[in-house]
């Protein structure tokens, strides 16, 4: 196979969730491996995983490929001996000695530049500045819309609606706030309808009457409103819009979380640029075929990457085959553990090369097109959308 070397393209991660460095010092380096892992890491973003069973899942890791090779690299890059253990103590040593100096040699190890976090988990937000602090690269603002939702729900239907415009045309106003985000797909689905000012307002009264409860029959037709102004305020301040879109924790709704069901609200919002977080995994046919009829709508390769692992390099040949390279980014869905940064970084580089390599061997690019559609995966398709500089 040809080889496509990215060896020295920058990577941007474009969906991270921050954490605080006290945090991270604080807590025992025992079982950092499962928390990085799809399984361990929903034992602390979900609310309905059974705390007890975190034994079963730490037990699970050493025969989970994610755990396996997160150890075997560790071992590579601390020097230490090729054990669980070993690398747990060295990891303990040296985040204890300077957490700082451990992450940013973490990120500058895999090439990562610059993030993107997401404000809205954990709660309270910790502040694009203070996380880069604790990371030691620049980090830009991604506002979420359902913490204003929560904070402004208990006054009128007309304090909620105007609250939560108000709030987002604050996060506009900060530069480095580059786009807003929803989770709806853990609410109330991704389907999002078109409800009337009225039909919100009688939902949100009935809302309330069931006590806040997340209901399809209630909630749903408030949070749909809520989505579209929110839209229409980042369309005014020309700023992207990112929907969790796919999988994720247990608290997802499962049933509503699949691209196809976000696909009218995207044909009404055509004329503003929309990113797919996580690419609709694991329905990335979905995710790549709206990608590949819309113009405005891009996709982010968290989740897939770096959980899906053994589907990766048949999910991007998918997507970098069907979706303009432009439209499609990187990012890690790290989330606590520093090394989700650099192992999600080095698998895309390297899955990202392979990939590529089997495009320039089938004759349908050469060499430098396919490096130059890996740097735009990488890291310049995040950068252009979001206005980021160099």
């Amino acid at each position: 196979m040809v080889e496509v070397d990215l060896s020295g393209a920058e990577i941007v991660d474009a969906h991270t969730h921050p954490y605080r460095l006290a945090d991270l010092v604080a807590r025992s380096s025992e079982g950092f491996d499962t928390r990085a892992t799809f399984l361990g890491e929903a034992f602390s973003s979900s609310s309905r995983l059974d705390p007890e069973l975190w034994p079963t899942a730490d037990r699970l890791t050493d025969s989970t490929v994610m755990g396996i090779t997160i150890v075997r690299w560790l071992v590579r890059h601390l020097g230490c001996e090729p054990t669980r253990e070993a690398v747990t103590a060295s990891r303990a040593s040296a985040i204890q000695a300077d957490a700082v100096a451990y992450t940013k040699g973490l990120l500058d190890a895999a090439g990562v530049m610059a993030v993107l976090a997401d404000e809205g988990y954990p709660q309270p937000p910790i502040p694009a500045e203070e996380f880069a602090g604790t990371i030691g690269v620049p980090v830009s603002r991604v506002a979420r819309l359902e913490p204003w939702i929560l904070a402004r729900r208990e006054g009128s239907f007309d304090d909620l609606v105007g609250g939560v415009e108000n709030d987002a045309t604050e996060a506009a106003s900060d530069p480095n706030c580059v786009a807003y985000k929803s989770i709806v797909a853990y609410r109330t689905g991704l389907d999002v309808g078109d409800p009337s000012p009225s039909e919100a307002a009688e939902a949100f009264d009935r809302w309330r009457v069931d006590d806040w409860r997340e209901t399809r029959e209630h909630a749903k037709q408030v949070r749909d409103f809520l989505i579209r102004r929110t839209l229409a305020v980042a369309e005014a301040n020309d700023r992207a819009f990112h929907f969790h879109c796919g999988g994720g924790d247990p608290d997802i709704d499962l049933a509503h979380a699949s691209p196809k069901g976000l696909f009218p609200l995207l044909v009404d919002v055509q004329h503003q640029p929309v990113v797919l977080v996580h690419s609709g995994f694991p329905w990335v046919e979905e995710g790549a075929f709206i990608a590949s009829v819309l113009p405005n709508v891009y996709l982010e390769l968290s989740e897939l990457i770096p959980w899906g692992w053994g589907q990766v390099e048949p999910a991007l040949e998918l997507i970098v085959g069907s979706v303009p390279a432009a439209k499609i980014m990187y990012g890690s869905d790290e989330a606590g553990e520093p090394e989700g940064f650099w192992v999600a970084a080095l698998m895309a580089r390297a899955a990202l090369q392979r990939v590529l390599g089997r495009l320039v061997d089938r004759d349908y690019v050469a060499v430098d097109e396919a490096q130059r559609l890996g740097r735009l995966i990488l890291a310049d398709s995040c950068r252009g959308l979001h206005g980021l500089s160099r």
